[in-house]
């Protein structure tokens, strides 16, 4: 599965240039007054900011927006620990919200809106067969829709809590790479705003957190999605019958 690889290092690898881009950008003196700008709304939330940057993360989540930005506004605003914590709880809460609505619509809405897909089809059928582990690699691999399958799960056997536990579990290591990424945009900018003055150590060390977290993603991209081919090939897609009982 080669191609889970190259999904994950390249999220990466676009997400980085994001970052580097910023950065470059930032030397120019409108853009750094903007970002600065932007940090001073933030900050001006206060200890409100636990609660509405989780409900931005949240919205992006449910109506399927480009959750990237936000992730790596979360390491930018709130730090690598902080803004993986404030991220993940938004992708909950996004995926609490898809859940009830999943279930509450039912698999008439899911199949119009999912299992059309042939490939869905067939992970539908590997979730009512084998239910969290398939959560947790679903969420896991770089190459899935992970905010849509959120309403997927909504219509499974899975309980509620199990369901969200599994996700939490998925959508953490990518969330904490975007994180650490949104870091090191925070720390380029302070080193042109001369804040700080990094040694070779440091950027060594920096340097090898990215790869190493860059690494475990890919490693476990690769791995759901192969886990995920194998269960889709052995669980077909449920029957109608299925779905009426």
């Amino acid at each position: 599965m080669r191609s889970a690889w190259k999904a994950t290092l390249g999220q990466a690898l676009v997400a980085l240039l994001v970052v580097g881009a910023l950065i470059y950008v930032a030397r120019s003196a409108p853009f750094l007054g903007a970002v600065e700008e932007t940090e001073d709304v933030v900050r001006g939330w206060g200890a409100l900011s636990i609660v509405i940057y989780p409900l931005l993360v949240m919205a992006a989540t449910v109506l399927f927006l480009p959750g990237g930005i936000l992730s790596l506004g979360g390491g930018f605003f709130f730090g690598l620990w902080w803004g993986t914590v404030l991220v993940l709880a938004g992708n909950l809460l996004g995926a609490a919200v898809a859940f009830f609505v999943g279930h509450k619509l039912g698999r008439k809405f899911v199949r119009q809106r999912i299992l059309r897909d042939p490939r869905w089809a067939a992970l539908d059928g590997a979730i009512a067969k084998h239910g969290p582990r398939i959560i947790f690699y679903s969420q896991l691999n770089p190459l899935f829709p992970t905010s849509l399958f959120n309403y997927l799960y909504g219509i499974t056997k899975v309980g509620f809590w199990e369901c969200m536990k599994w996700v939490a579990l998925g959508r953490l290591p990518g969330i904490f790479l975007y994180c650490y990424l949104g870091t090191l945009g925070q720390l380029g900018l302070r080193i042109l705003r001369g804040e700080t003055e990094p040694g070779p150590t440091e950027y060594f060390l920096w340097g090898g957190g990215l790869l190493l977290t860059v690494g475990v993603a890919a490693l476990l991209g690769h791995t759901a999605a192969k886990v995920i081919d194998e269960y889709r090939r052995l669980a077909p897609p449920r029957d109608e019958e299925d779905d009426e009982g």
